[in-house]
């Protein structure tokens, strides 16, 4: 199950924190979806249809702020993106998983009528944990006769619990055959219903059905299709992986404008910038999905450590030294309207919510071809609620987000800084889209809506500045892009906490 990544802070917490003066309005709230829908059918002065905000659209917004405590910096210089659309409309929404057209489009586009098939059967031998319990006897050895700093209830404690890891393997051992018994079972792209044990709210445990794919083929290539239902404590994803040269971290990629990608790229890697996206184009237009991308990356590869190396010892994780890949993220389009995203993993750290990350598109290739896919919570348009939103013009949104961004920031140099480090923060916003961006409803289900919304994207630099000189001091860090600074909904002029999702 995918891990539960705990936020800082969530905007409707920093809006507490900090020592600038509080919103007049109440900016941040739970929305309540069909207030939602109601607002964006009924008229309103205040608000105007994509068309006549297109009249007089905004071109450009330049702005900046310094707090006097010298902690934060925002600044904003973005061109101000209308979608091409005439119209922006409203949707019922959920996250119930890929279609069967959706995977064996994929699915013919990948394998490219390659024979395909999974894995049943026991692979582990008594040969594969022998080697398991040798290596634990060995560190359990080496545990009894090092000298540390650790009491000797504590000694006691480490010796027990790895002195029962070679108990476990040694049983373990006796249960296993000699011989491996996994066998290649041929599939096709068809999902298939699997149950599965998932914890319960009481506490307990109850099976879940879901539909699914895994299959591979002699080509080293494998595909992972998980449709976890709209109330499970997972959620859908999407995972393709092919050998190559080199292994890589799909999170970690550096942003590089198309024009340079060619220039910067490791000489290696044999496609052009243009190669490289036509192959990853492919991916959702081949599943029926209309996205754009929104950002193109160069990712180094590493090899992998711990390769198996016929007794020699282990052979060390090791960069390659260049770009050896392209990565392209890419968002869905909707009508002709595109739709935000985020490179945030944060989720709510409230243990009771649904889990719900935004949906992210991530698609990678290297001298392989197609290396790897990351699609992760797809939505699916349920039901239009209405094909012409009248929406809060620009110079409404930026007010807000005047109001709200210093606070909002000021809570989290705030939340950052203790006793021994002190921290500042330096944010920029360098593109505003009018786009699409999923709220959630109230409840235990991945539904909700996608309402218009203005999205100030930028990036978000955290600065530390440790008090004892002893102490070297933590780089600052930068968040991956592209990063929400603030996101205003474009019917009710509120906040969408990109954390909480509402």
């Amino acid at each position: 199950m995918k891990q539960r990544r705990t936020a800082c802070l969530c905007a409707a917490a920093l809006l507490l924190a900090g020592c600038a003066k509080s919103p007049e309005n109440d900016i941040v709230t739970r929305k309540n979806t069909e207030a939602l829908v109601s607002k964006a059918t009924e008229e309103d002065k205040s608000r105007k249809t994509l068309a006549e905000n297109k009249e007089q659209p905004p071109e450009h917004y330049s702005w900046s702020y310094d707090n006097s405590a010298g902690t934060l910096h925002i600044d904003a210089e973005a061109d101000v993106e209308l979608p091409e659309a005439e119209t922006i409309p409203m949707y019922r929404l959920s996250c119930t998983g890929f279609t069967q057209e959706q995977v064996t489009g994929l699915y013919d586009y990948l394998f490219q009528g390659r024979e395909t098939w999974k894995r049943e059967g026991e692979s582990r031998t008594k040969a594969d944990c022998e080697k398991d319990i040798v290596e634990a006897k060995r560190h359990l050895e080496e545990i009894k006769q090092e000298t540390t700093d650790r009491s000797e209830e504590e000694r006691e404690q480490v010796i027990a619990y790895n002195q029962q890891f070679v108990d476990d393997l040694l049983a373990e051992y006796e249960t296993l055959p000699e011989e491996s018994q996994e066998k290649k079972v041929p599939v096709d792209s068809t999902l298939v219903e699997t149950v599965s044990s998932v914890a319960g709210a009481d506490g307990g445990s109850r099976d879940e059905v879901s539909m699914g794919l895994t299959c591979e083929s002699d080509a080293g290539d494998l595909l992972v299709v998980d449709n976890a239902p709209v109330d499970s404590p997972g959620w859908p994803g999407l995972y393709y992986e092919k050998e190559g040269k080199y292994r890589y971290d799909s999170d970690i990629m550096d942003a590089v404008p198309s024009q340079e990608a060619d220039e910067k790229k490791s000489p290696d890697l044999p496609y052009t910038y243009e190669e490289a996206k036509a192959l990853a184009d492919e991916v959702p237009k081949a599943m029926g999905v209309d996205a754009e991308l929104v950002q193109t990356g160069l990712v180094e590869g590493y090899t992998q450590a711990g390769m198996d190396t016929g007794g020699k010892g282990d052979v060390p994780m090791e960069a390659a030294g260049a770009y050896t890949a392209f990565q392209f993220q890419y968002a869905r389009v909707v009508d002709g309207t595109p739709v935000a995203t985020t490179s945030s993993g944060y989720v709510s750290d409230d243990e009771t919510a649904l889990v719900w990350p935004y949906e992210k598109i991530t698609i990678l290739v290297s001298e392989v071809g197609i290396q790897q896919i990351n699609w992760d919570s797809p939505v699916a348009v349920n039901e239009e609620v209405a094909n012409d939103v009248p929406i809060l013009p620009f110079e409404e949104a930026k007010a807000v987000f005047e109001e709200l961004a210093p606070l909002a920031h000021e809570g989290k140099v705030e939340q950052r800084t203790d006793e021994n480090v002190s921290v500042s923060m330096d944010v920029h916003v360098n593109q505003v889209r009018l786009s699409l961006m999923r709220v959630k409803n109230d409840g235990s289900e991945r539904k909700g809506l996608y309402v218009p919304a203005w999205i100030f994207y930028g990036t978000e630099t955290t600065n530390y500045n440790y008090k004892d000189p002893g102490l070297d001091g933590n780089e600052p860090t930068t968040e991956s892009t592209p990063w929400i600074v603030l996101a205003v909904n474009a019917v009710d002029g509120t906040v969408i906490d990109q954390i909480e999702g509402y």
